[in-house]
């Protein structure tokens, strides 16, 4: 009989897209380039800070301008937008983030414009609905399928969509009372609420659902088995 540790890997960890390529439209068609260092740490930090799976942000930067690339230095685009996450200068005096600290807002500025695109993706719904969170970012349902199609390609390209540095074996402890679920997602059948202090194995993971980040996790005390969300680990 399959130990529940093997069980617990055989759930939730098919979603995640294969390396190949994936047909995205306008600027971004062919497979999603790789993303600049700078870009990849900008997009991992900001994910972590607003509490959403960071290759949304990824996907959204390159079909935008290729991460940077694609509109040379912060030329405004046909439509109006500017800067490598391509923001209407509305939508930017709206949501713009002073992300580096600096005092400046600037649209121009990756540091700024990665963290304003999380704010603004937040502010309409994500990460508990993407799919209208990216229309209202683009309103076109091209616009969101392909943004989807290169986060999936990142979230297996580069390990999952957390950033936290967890790895299978790893002891980790929650940050404040965790809900741990028989599956990944929000929905799923709730199994036990952690407290804070108690420790816990990292088993299997990560995946990513309904815009998480989730780690299969043995909480040791208890013998729980489930999947806990990555933002509220911490290593023990």
């Amino acid at each position: 009989m399959p130990s529940r540790r093997n069980l617990l890997k055989k759930v939730g960890v098919t979603g995640a897209t294969a390396l190949a390529t994936v047909g995205l439209a306008g600027s971004a068609a062919g497979a999603p380039g790789s993303i600049p260092s700078h870009y990849l740490d900008e997009y991992q930090q900001t994910g972590q800070q607003y509490g959403i799976d960071w290759t949304y942000l990824a996907g959204v930067g390159w079909v935008e301008t290729q991460h940077g690339q694609y509109e040379a230095g912060c030329d405004t685009s046909s439509a109006g937008a500017k800067g490598p996450m391509q923001f209407m200068p509305s939508t930017w005096d709206a949501y713009g983030v002073d992300g580096d600290g600096d005092g400046v807002t600037d649209i121009c500025d990756y540091q700024d414009a990665i963290p304003a695109a999380a704010n603004y993706l937040t502010a309409s719904g994500a990460p508990e609905n993407w799919d209208d969170a990216l229309y209202a970012y683009n309103h076109s349902w091209s616009y969101v399928s392909d943004v989807k199609d290169a986060a999936a390609y990142y979230r297996d390209a580069y390990g999952g969509g957390g950033g936290g540095g967890f790895s299978e074996g790893d002891r980790v402890t929650p940050t404040t009372a965790l809900n741990t679920r028989k599956q990944p997602g929000t929905e799923a059948t709730l199994v036990a609420t952690v407290s804070d202090g108690e420790v816990g194995e990292i088993v299997n993971g990560p995946t990513t659902e309904d815009g998480y980040t989730w780690w299969g996790m043995h909480w040791l005390d208890r013998d729980v088995w489930g999947w806990s969300v990555e933002q509220y680990l911490t290593s023990a």
